[in-house]
């Protein structure tokens, strides 16, 4: 009667990254931030990284996002890249 539970153990981590883009002054102009998370479980891996181009003021100025799905041994199954430029 009670729902199906999977026992299956799903790791998951993130990593984010910040560089910032200073002029020839030494005042920030830019920001490139770089995010990936990495969910891991028996049946494969799925890997999303979103890498954020900020101006100045903080605001998006570019969007690159890759998210990659693996089978259980390591093989590349599928990969989708979306851009977006505000």
């Amino acid at each position: 009667m009670g729902a199906h539970m999977s026992n299956e153990i799903i790791e998951v981590g993130e990593d984010t990254e910040v560089a910032i883009v200073l002029d020839a002054d030494g005042n920030p102009v830019a920001a490139i931030v770089d995010d990936i998370v990495v969910a891991t479980g028996a049946d494969g891996t799925i890997v999303d990284e979103t890498i954020d181009i900020l101006d100045a003021d903080g605001n998006v100025v570019v969007e690159d996002e890759i998210v990659s799905v693996y089978d259980a041994d390591g093989n590349l199954v599928v990969e989708v890249e979306e851009t977006t430029v505000a």
